[in-house]
Formats: structure tokens, sequence, C-alpha cells
């Protein structure tokens, strides 16, 4: 039973490698000036996502302390 869940774990890196690789050679064709600006917009969507769920924290904190009192 272990062992099934080992393999089963390894399967589903192993398909996750194949997903990136496929990746790589579509990125690698793409000129620099593309490359850069599609990274720049990952970059934004990633930072907007990190901000919304700093907000979330914070009012959950205000509100967990605020109930404490």
């Amino acid at each position: 039973m272990i062992l099934e869940f080992i393999f089963k774990r390894q399967r589903r890196k192993n398909q996750k490698e194949i997903k990136s690789t496929s990746n790589i050679y579509g990125w690698m064709d793409l000129s620099k000036e593309e490359r850069l600006e599609i990274d720049y917009k990952e970059k934004d969507e990633t930072m907007k996502k990190k901000k919304e769920l700093l907000k979330l924290i914070r009012k959950e904190y205000i509100k967990l302390k605020n109930n404490k009192k």
C-alpha cells in the first residue's frame, strides 16, 4: 500500500515534467521581446494575486484580533 502511494506520486511528477518540457520548445521559439513581455505580464498577475491574498489575511487577522477583546 505504501509502495503504491509512492509510485502514484512518482507518476504524477513525471507527467508534470512532460507537460513543462513541451512548453519550453514554444518558449524558446519566441523572440526575446516576446518572452520579456510574457514574463512581465505573469509577474504582474502574480503580484496582484499576492497583494489580494495579503489584504484578505490582514482583514481576517483584524477580525480575529477584535474578537479576542
